[in-house]
């Protein structure tokens, strides 16, 4: 079977992917309180459940091609997302103006359980890093 092929970008690049993940996820969780009109009843637990999902699935991304097996490496993917959005949660039971939601957490538990499916597509993938651009005119 003919494996997918999957542009690998610089592991720098990777890596800040999965920072910029994350400080919007923090910027929208703990800093801005400013809440607009929701356009479903389920608006905000979508936005968790994306917001994860797109959290693991770029640690999944930034982490590929890494030395090791790849179930502890999906494991430890999972706990530090999962941790990542309890502690969130945690942090806004603290908060005037926001409340820890267990809603919110399941959301967030989906959402990292969904983007970590691509652990599940990678033995159909295969990375392949992108040429050196050439210094040649």
């Amino acid at each position: 079977m003919r494996k997918l092929p999957i542009p690998l970008l610089p592991r720098a690049i990777r890596l800040v992917g999965v920072v910029a993940v994350v400080a919007v996820i923090f910027y929208f969780s703990l800093l801005d309180s400013v809440s607009a009109p929701s356009p479903s009843p389920w608006w905000d637990k979508q936005l968790h459940l994306l917001a994860y999902a797109g959290l693991s699935a770029a640690a999944v991304y930034a982490t590929a091609k890494w030395r090791g097996r790849s179930v502890r490496r999906g494991l430890g993917i999972l706990l530090a997302v999962f941790a990542y959005g309890l502690g969130i949660e945690l942090v806004q039971g603290q908060l005037a103006g926001r409340y820890f939601g267990f809603a919110d957490l399941l959301a967030n538990t989906v959402g990292t359980l969904v983007g970590g499916l691509w652990l599940l597509t990678e033995r159909y993938v295969r990375y392949r890093r992108l040429p050196a651009k050439s210094t040649n005119p």
